[in-house]
C-alpha cells in the first residue's frame, strides 16, 4: 500500500456552510451626505428657479415673470416644512434601541 491511501480514506467531503451576508449599515458620514444632498436638491432647485425668474423680471422688465417666481417661493416654503419634518438629524434611525427608548 502507498503512504497516501490511509489519508485519503479518512478525508470526508467538506461542505462549506453558507451564511447570509447582511448589508453594512451606512456610516454617519454617508447619512449626513445623503441628507445634505436631499436638502440641496429639494430646497435649492426651487430657489434657483425663483432666482432665474426674478433675473428675467429685472432683465426684461416684463411683469409676468413675477408670477412663477412667487409660486416657486411659496412652493419652497412648503418644501422647507416637509424637509424639516422628515429629517432624521438626531440619528435615531441608526440605533434600534434608541427608537424603543423614545416610545
Amino acid at each position: 500500500m502507498s503512504a497516501v491511501s490511509p489519508a485519503i480514506e479518512d478525508v470526508t467531503t467538506a461542505v462549506p456552510t453558507l451564511e447570509i451576508a447582511h448589508a453594512a449599515a451606512p456610516s454617519k458620514l454617508e447619512l449626513e451626505t445623503r441628507e445634505q444632498n436631499r436638502w440641496m436638491i429639494w430646497f435649492g432647485l426651487p430657489l434657483l428657479g425663483a432666482a432665474v425668474f426674478i433675473g428675467l423680471l429685472f432683465g426684461t422688465g416684463h411683469e409676468l415673470f413675477i408670477a412663477p417666481a412667487v409660486a416657486l417661493i411659496v412652493c419652497d416654503i412648503l418644501v422647507l416644512v416637509w424637509l424639516a419634518m422628515s429629517s432624521d438629524t438626531n440619528g435615531i434611525g441608526l440605533d434600534p434601541a434608541a427608537v424603543s427608548s423614545h416610545h
